[in-house]
């Protein structure tokens, strides 16, 4: 794969049940983990949950076709006190294709998205200490919180008390 691919040569696309193909190929480092077909099923039976891939075509590289090079999730929700909002769950771009603007783009797409289905207003955490992240965010328009939040993680697994 050339390695001087733009931002502007790779395509964003919204995973559907139609459009789960794209998932077929992936780059190893978009996910945290390998995608697995019966949870990208399960992710794309709930309307709450938007996937927006990005892809470049890997014909001019060691493969052929297209490759999912970075991936935004959200989930948009409504809550008893709030109108519809979204939230920005995860960004990844593989290593060799970030500082691009691919996150910006996938970013973007999903702000973009929110806005149609009528959320209000969009959010996503990160660790303060992911640099990379907040500047992310910073540059396409959000604003970080005053309030600084702390995570609280409960193992739910069948071992876990």
């Amino acid at each position: 794969m050339d390695p001087a691919t733009t931002s502007n040569q790779v395509g964003l696309h919204l995973v559907t049940t139609e459009t789960a193909h794209w998932l077929d190929r992936v780059d190893d480092d978009v996910f945290d983990h390998p995608v697995q077909r019966a949870l990208v099923s399960e992710f794309l039976a709930n309307p709450m949950n938007h996937l927006v891939v990005a892809v470049v075509n890997s014909a001019s590289g060691a493969g052929t076709g297209d490759l999912v090079i970075g991936m935004a999730s959200a989930i948009s929700y409504v809550h008893p006190d709030k109108p519809l909002q979204l939230f920005i769950n995860e960004v990844g771009v593989t290593e060799r294709f970030q500082r691009r603007g691919i996150g910006a783009r996938l970013v973007g797409f999903l702000l973009e998205h929110g806005r149609r289905l009528g959320c209000t207003e969009a959010w996503v955490v990160t660790e303060v200490g992911n640099t990379a992240a907040r500047a992310l965010y910073l540059a396409t328009g959000g604003e970080e919180d005053d309030e600084h939040a702390v995570v609280y993680t409960y193992p739910l697994g069948p071992n876990k008390p």
